[in-house]
């Protein structure tokens, strides 16, 4: 039987929730806030998409950089200093005098986001054992994105329109941020220099990487805002950089690799049998394809073609949030008792749903007969978060757990940006080629804006097909999470000749009393 979760286990994951929420808190409430914030800082319309462009780009480039340092110097050490660091640009950010400056602040805030991330990720397998209690960390990470969300949305609405004016969204963050950086002090154990990376930070590797995930997410972003689209120069050019960038990135890390020298991305762990990395990654990059671009489109058919205010169309966004808990508790309780090719299926087939439905939505009904259904069935791809970051913190070694939290958040990055750009140049097309058939209307009429939102949810619907497809024909045979990599290591042991009977095997009971007491005996050194 698993231990039960002490006072000081629970304060770990509230800690550990509730800094990572903060992350999504930002992304809610800026998507309501931030017409707002365009008039009192005197943003040009064009430029008003940059503070949420810029985030994401520092955000996303620095994941893997970020999770590998932490490897390096510790998850308690990475966590503390990114969560502060967030805390103090979030102070900063309140005080923001002009756009440029607001601009710069969102950037930097993204530093701190790509350090606490996968520090947090790393910390939940480092400080649990695997079983219900890893489980249920996971599981509780997962329900603090809808939470973060949901509550940055109705906050964001509620205090940009008051007199507290949005700058009292980012005295929250900073509060609470302080907050929690505080509370790890006291409910953080020591990191073990026994699970550290050893073999130092790959700088060339860091490089490559960095910058190539830097040029590919900017090219991406700038071609759906860019007036001319693809045909802007830059565009393509800095998409062709970023490629080569990452070829190379690849190529040298496998030489360094084949060198026993340290590494940024372990390329082994592709070719790994159980741990399913390719198949698992290509799900992730199509379902968060299909969640993130269809919530773009949401926003976009709420406030372009039913013409309500961010406010109004920021509620609309509530059922949504709050369904997607549900996936995430679900997970948690049957990830040990039901395959997870089945898990994922199921989640991903309620997001098919979602696709179809904002697909051949009816404009003209109300929100409760058709939209509302659209809005509570495009989570069930949220499932795939607490399984997807299980299975790969199984796969990883324990020096290299925040690394692996680092790859699942750059790839979901990568799907929102790569996400965007495809369904947006198809949407705009369609939406061209119908106001083309029907000059008489305006290019920004609700008529000629469907028929692209609509190819845009026929696409998502292909893409969100494409994960389950993956999950059946290459993910068929994952079983319960966890599983298949024991059995894995076990059959290898034996095929060099170690005698299974001097394999220790612990029961999670076990391993979660031993990691107990080790925690017990730092807290009274601490004190």
């Amino acid at each position: 039987m698993p231990s039960r979760l002490s006072a000081r286990d629970i304060a770990f994951i509230v800690t550990i929730c509730g800094v990572t929420t903060l992350n999504v808190f930002l992304v809610g409430s800026i998507t309501v806030a931030l017409p707002t914030i365009g008039i009192d800082l005197k943003f040009q319309e064009s430029n008003l998409h940059w503070p949420v462009n810029v985030y994401s780009l520092s955000y996303g480039c620095l994941l893997l950089l970020c999770g590998r340092i932490s490897d390096i110097i510790g998850g308690r050490i990475m966590f503390i200093a990114g969560s502060l660091w967030f805390a103090i640009w979030s102070l900063i950010t309140a005080f923001a005098p002009n756009d440029t400056f607001f601009i710069v602040a969102m950037a930097l805030k993204g530093i701190g986001s790509a350090a606490n991330t996968p520090a947090a990720i790393g910390l939940c397998s480092s400080y649990f054992p695997p079983g219900p209690n890893r489980n249920t960390a996971y599981t509780a990470l997962g329900v603090g994105q809808p939470i973060g969300f949901i509550m940055g949305l109705v906050l964001g609405g509620l205090l940009t329109d008051s007199p507290a004016t949005w700058r009292s969204l980012f005295y929250i963050q900073a509060g609470l941020s302080a907050l929690f950086t505080a509370s790890s002090f006291f409910v953080f154990p020591k990191d073990h220099r026994e699970r550290r990376y050893t073999k130092g930070l790959d700088w060339g590797g860091a490089l490559l990487s960095t910058s190539g995930l830097a040029l590919l997410t900017y090219s991406l972003s700038d071609s759906t805002t860019a007036r001319k689209g693809w045909s802007t120069p830059q565009i393509p050019s800095l998409l062709s950089v970023s490629v080569v960038l990452l070829v190379a990135f690849i190529y040298y890390e496998r030489w360094r690799e084949a060198k026993n020298k340290s590494v940024l991305m372990p390329l082994g762990i592709w070719r790994q049998p159980g741990a399913k990395m390719g198949p698992l990654m290509g799900v992730v990059f199509f379902g968060w394809w299909s969640f993130n671009t269809l919530n773009y489109f949401f926003t976009l058919y709420y406030q372009q073609v039913q013409l309500l205010s961010p406010l109004e169309a920021s509620l609309r966004f509530v059922p949504m949030a709050l369904s997607g808990i549900l996936p995430n508790i679900a997970a948690g309780y049957f990830v040990s008792r039901v395959s997870a090719p089945v898990l994922m299926v199921i989640g991903l087939l309620f997001n098919v749903v979602s696709t179809v439905l904002f697909a051949l939505i009816d404009v003209h009904l109300s929100f409760w007969k058709m939209a509302f259904f659209m809005m509570i069935t495009i989570c069930g791809v949220d499932v795939i978060y607490p399984i997807g970051n299980m299975q790969i913190a199984a796969a990883f070694d324990e020096d290299s757990q925040s690394l692996a939290g680092g790859i699942f958040n750059v790839m979901t990055r990568l799907a929102t940006s790569c996400g965007l750009a495809v369904t947006s140049s198809i949407a705009t097309s369609i939406s061209q080629k119908y106001n083309a058939r029907h000059p008489e209307l305006a290019p920004d009429s609700p008529e000629v804006l469907m028929a692209g939102f609509r190819a845009a949810g026929w696409t998502m619907f292909g893409v969100a097909t494409i994960a389950i497809l993956i999950v059946v024909f290459f993910m068929r045979d994952l079983g319960i999470i966890g599983h298949g990599l024991l059995n894995r290591t076990m059959s290898h042991d034996t095929a060099v000749g170690i005698p299974l009977g001097d394999i220790k095997v612990e029961g999670d009971a076990q391993a979660s009393a031993k990691m107990g007491a080790a925690r017990q005996e730092e807290a009274s050194e601490q004190a």
